[in-house]
């Protein structure tokens, strides 16, 4: 500790200002703390090669290999191990899962890919640079994002198939939101693809004065909205039981988004509700009207008191007023598509007010929720492949559903059990041999001598005079 303290004297000492001295001791640091982070993985090591002797195996040779920590660069110094008849093994990479050729350690790849969610590659290629000490290109970023937005995608199909949970111990809800909607993304001009979602969350609450979803949870594919409602069926079969639930379902009524989509995935229930998105229907009245601003806004107020008579009265008003000879018959024909069209979806139009449900809030977050990704993947001008952007959607909904972090860990093959043991017993080995007795320094004492110099002590005292 002494030595550190004065050697950080010495930085101060030969620097001129705070700025250098901070940069001085970033370098500091991190050196410190990269040696001394080898040097205890190399310990280790010595104890992991012991099971391998007694298997049979004897050392190769010494390996080094550099892998860049969140902290710096480490350089791992390892023991390269070998029997014949079998493959060469590494058996600290394997003890702590570093794979063939990796140069980043699992939590900085973890943090770049989190800034890569929320801006284009080289931007968190710039932020990484200049708040660590690391350096890594954008193209390196964008090949872990698509690495692990895959392994995502994957434990997301897979995880609730696993899981054995009872249904007397799954959560019960008085009410449940479903939502589902697509997000058209930038791409070629000849496949442009598109992002669908659906979304589940238990309600809204106030928080600060600002509303937040009650446990949310977000599930995407470029694949098709199949794919999307197949992986919400998934999770809502694993998570809730919906027997005395109501649910409450709400689209824009587009294709694959439909009422009997939601149906297939929330099993039997209480009740189920669904709406035709407001927002869409608002937009879909000021599409077919566009040519009558006064009477598009008169027939938002009618579909809103939900007023079949008043309907009526606008759509006839919005015909008589009809004077342009050039384009009438188009003008004729919108107001009868969107006559049709409130009549095909009248039981979905109804407002929430009028159906007697326990719950007032909480629809028409899907639209809104689309903001972390079309900020991310349509707002900055980036074009997207299918799977490229299903890779990158399913690292925001991961975040989103607060599961990132989990999934990552899950997956280090670390974990797996075997190798997990082993690695715990060359550590408990290693903390055996490392621990040392602190230095009580130089004893002084004296021999007392109260006999005759006749005695033995008296004859041992003599000696040393």
């Amino acid at each position: 500790m002494d030595n550190i303290i004065s050697e950080i004297v010495e930085i101060i000492h030969h620097n001129q200002s705070l700025i250098d001295i901070e940069m001085a001791m970033d370098t500091y640091f991190m050196e410190i703390l990269s040696q001394l982070f080898s040097k205890a993985l190399e310990r280790i090591d010595l104890e992991l090669i012991l099971d391998y002797k007694d298997k049979g195996f004897e050392i190769d040779r010494i390996e080094e290999r550099t892998v860049q920590f969140s902290f710096g660069p480490v350089v791992l110094k390892r023991r390269r191990m070998r029997k014949k008849g079998e493959k060469s093994i590494v058996p600290l990479d394997i003890a702590i899962g570093l794979e063939k050729h990796k140069r980043y350690s699992p939590l900085v790849e973890m943090k770049a890919v989190t800034l890569a969610s929320d801006s284009v590659y080289r931007k968190a290629s710039d932020a990484i640079e200049l708040l660590t000490p690391l350096s890594i290109s954008h193209g390196a970023i964008h090949s872990m994002t698509q690495r692990i937005g895959e392994t995502i995608q994957k434990w997301t199909d897979e995880a609730p198939l696993h899981d054995e949970t009872s249904i007397r111990d799954k959560k019960k809800v008085p009410v449940l939101f479903i939502e589902g909607d697509g997000l058209l993304l930038k791409g070629s001009k000849e496949n442009r693809p598109q992002l669908h979602r659906v979304q589940i969350h238990e309600g809204v609450t106030v928080n600060s004065k600002r509303p937040e979803l009650i446990n949310i949870l977000l599930f995407e594919s470029t694949e098709s909205s199949r794919k999307a409602f197949e992986r919400a069926g998934k999770w809502l079969e694993k998570k809730y039981d919906l027997r005395d639930t109501i649910v409450i379902s709400n689209s824009d009524g587009g294709s694959g988004y439909e009422r009997d989509k939601f149906d297939a995935i929330i099993g039997q229930t209480k009740r189920h509700e669904h709406f035709r998105d407001p927002y869409h229907v608002n937009r879909k009245i000021k599409e077919r009207l566009s040519f009558d601003k006064q009477m598009a806004s008169a027939m938002i107020r009618a579909v809103r008191l939900y007023d079949q008579a008043q309907i009526e009265a606008v759509l006839n008003t919005t015909l008589s007023r009809i004077d342009d000879d050039i384009k009438e018959k188009d003008y004729i024909e919108n107001v009868y598509k969107l006559d049709q069209y409130i009549q095909r979806n009248w039981e979905s139009i109804k407002p929430i007010r009028m159906r007697g449900l326990p719950v007032q809030k909480g629809l028409g977050v899907c639209e809104s929720n689309h903001r972390p990704f079309s900020y991310r993947m349509k707002h900055q001008g980036r074009g997207f492949t299918k799977k490229g952007a299903g890779n990158l959607a399913a690292v925001i909904s991961a975040r989103r559903n607060g599961s990132f972090l989990e999934i990552l860990t899950t997956e280090l093959p670390v974990l797996k059990e075997e190798g997990n043991n082993q690695f715990k017993s060359a550590v408990r080995n290693a903390l055996k041999k490392g621990k040392v007795q602190p230095s009580r320094g130089a004893v002084t004492g004296r021999i007392a001598n109260y006999g005759p110099t006749s005695s033995p002590m008296g004859r041992l005292a003599g000696m040393f005079r």
